[in-house]
């Protein structure tokens, strides 16, 4: 699956700390934690169309 979309936001400093700690046991990405976490909510309700 290509990744096409790009996102970027602010977090405290609380919340960066715990997905660094959190990714850094897990041994993988901060980005990666949030994708995985992304793959749990539920399908959306319209359908995606490429582009």
């Amino acid at each position: 699956m290509a990744r096409e979309k790009k996102m970027q936001f602010y977090l405290s400093q609380l919340e960066y700390s715990k997905l660094q700690d959190y990714a850094e046991d897990k041994q993988i990405s901060m980005a990666e934690v949030l994708r995985d976490y992304i793959k749990t909510l539920p399908q959306p309700k319209k359908n995606i169309t490429a582009g």
